[in-house]
């Protein structure tokens, strides 16, 4: 196995999370964390390669993360909303 074995995991790990498989992310993390502690240091060329699929793995989970809050929001101001209508529509309690 070599750096570029990491890469391609990276890369793998990449098209997971653009793929919304979230599932399936910390498998492949782990593996690829696992496969690079058992080699030496890595080649320049190759850590800036890695260090660009780390970032866009970062910004694609932001973005992810983000839409997640954009729906459980949603979500919250329907449910605030039928709470709202329930209150004004149910009978008054004796």
């Amino acid at each position: 196995m070599s750096w570029s074995d990491v890469l391609a995991l990276a890369e793998r790990e990449l098209e997971l999370v653009r793929g919304g498989d979230a599932e399936a992310l910390p498998a492949a993390s782990a593996e690829r964390a696992r496969l690079a502690a058992t080699l030496g240091p890595a080649p320049r060329p190759v850590l800036e390669l890695l260090v660009g699929v780390q970032e866009q793995i970062h910004v694609e989970l932001t973005l992810a993360r983000d839409e997640i809050v954009r729906e459980l929001n949603a979500l919250q101001r329907g449910r605030d909303a039928v709470h709202g209508y329930r209150a004004t529509a149910a009978p008054p309690v004796a």
